[in-house]
């Protein structure tokens, strides 16, 4: 398999390949969590800071009710997923960085995703900050602000169409279809398949999304499974408004991410 810089084989949890199917999906506990109004929950942009390179990072935050989250950088530099814990305005997560990287020819990592902690404060419906140490020596900063499209109501009918990521050239390198009750299914420019997926609603009163979905490639021995969160947010770019879909998925040695445009 030749190779490739997408997010492959990488990591919350809340998005890169690996091995079989055997204890891939994350195995962390999700603490149980109340009062959500009280909590940092919703989508966040902001920066996150990085030591060494890359030194700042655009990037988007999903934080869900119960208990996880993923940073992602807007351009896939990196992705971190994991859970999260509160005390007073405390913010505390335990996450796992995947950063894009080469594979082997037998589609296992170069790189191993590395742990973190992360501890930082966080208004509701305001923003949270807060440093990481990673166990590979790395560390960095996060500074985020609340986006208030987390109060669009989720609804899996405006999910049903085809949403795609093109590249330079315009053509589709990725391209996933979401059917109604929130199955979708996805083959990328590698030739890699999406089956088995599912997006489903956490919360009425928040724009995020649960998904889980399998990913078969080319030269790997057994799909890979996935689990992470997703949103659908309005952004503007070169002057054009668009909706855009950021969908991650990680397990514990692997994970994706991506940024889709709907068809019109």
């Amino acid at each position: 398999m030749k190779p490739s810089t997408l997010l492959l084989p990488l990591f919350p949890l809340l998005a890169a390949t690996a091995g079989g199917c055997t204890s891939q999906v994350d195995d962390i506990e999700t603490p149980d969590l109340s009062s959500p109004a009280a909590l940092p929950i919703g989508i966040f942009v902001g920066r996150t800071t990085f030591q060494s390179s890359p030194v700042t990072v655009i990037s988007t935050a999903l934080v869900e009710p119960n208990g996880r989250m993923v940073v992602v950088g807007d351009r896939a530099e990196y992705l971190a997923s994991g859970i999260y814990s509160t005390a007073g305005r405390g913010f505390n997560a335990q996450l796992r960085f995947h950063l894009p990287n080469l594979r082997n020819e037998s589609g296992a990592p170069l790189t191993a995703p590395s742990s973190a902690d992360f501890i930082g404060t966080y208004n509701p419906q305001v923003d949270f900050t807060g440093t990481f140490v990673r166990s590979d020596g790395e560390n960095g900063s996060m500074n985020f602000i609340y986006d208030p499209q987390t109060e669009v109501v989720p609804d899996l009918r405006t999910l049903v169409g085809t949403w795609s990521n093109a590249d330079a050239f315009g053509d589709s390198s990725i391209s996933f279809t979401f059917v109604n009750g929130g199955g979708f299914s996805g083959l990328d420019s590698a030739g890699c398949r999406y089956t088995d997926a599912e997006a489903q609603i956490i919360n009425g009163r928040y724009n995020l999304y649960r998904v889980q979905f399998s990913r078969a490639c080319i030269g790997e021995p057994a799909p890979t499974l996935f689990a992470g969160l997703m949103t659908v947010v309005s952004r503007t770019e070169a002057g054009r408004t668009a909706n855009q879909m950021i969908l991650t998925g990680s397990n514990s040695t692997a994970a994706v991410s991506f940024e889709l445009t709907e068809a019109r």
